[in-house]
């Protein structure tokens, strides 16, 4: 049975940037995770794009099972069907890291991935998955936190505002 969440780059980038759009998002994701005990899976390939800019912060890190990238992920990702998922004009460099992360996902057996970028990676795993080679499901941060992912699709109760209350029979 597939469990737990891989991290792809833009989401470590807006959990430790609290000037970013979808920082709060990001946060309660991360909340989320670690109170349900959602194993997080780190590649270190995402590892080696965030600290192009900064370290990892050593609580994000902790929490963390970081996966080394291996000979089983490598013919996983070389089994991708890459040139689906490219856009017009991009050349397949740009592509490669995000296609090594995705193999990862799939051959760690994570339910889950979690991004900020919708323009490609989101739509990657969208495109992979509609075609049956991975079993994940993406989400991004985009949408807002929303716990029915994680239950079957049962969503929280909203809490009532007290003047709405009152004005209640």
């Amino acid at each position: 049975m597939a469990a737990g969440v891989l991290l792809d780059t833009s989401f470590l980038i807006t959990l430790a940037g609290p000037a970013r759009e979808h920082h709060q998002v990001a946060r309660r994701y991360w909340r989320h995770f670690q109170e349900n005990d959602i194993p997080i899976f780190l590649s270190a390939i995402v590892v080696a794009e965030f600290y192009v800019k900064q370290e990892l912060p050593p609580d994000i890190l902790r929490a963390c099972v970081v996966l080394p990238f291996n000979w089983d992920d490598a013919l996983r990702a070389a089994k991708l069907d890459w040139k689906r998922v490219r856009p017009e004009g991009i050349e397949r460099d740009a592509l490669k890291d995000d296609i090594k992360i995705i193999a990862q996902a799939a051959r760690a057996d994570a339910e889950f991935v979690i991004t900020g970028d919708t323009a490609s990676f989101y739509r990657f795993c969208q495109t992979f998955k509609e075609a049956g080679e991975v079993g994940f499901k993406a989400l991004k941060l985009d949408d807002g936190f929303d716990c029915a992912f994680f239950n079957g699709g049962q969503r929280e109760f909203e809490e009532t505002p007290p003047e709405e209350e009152d004005a209640q029979p």
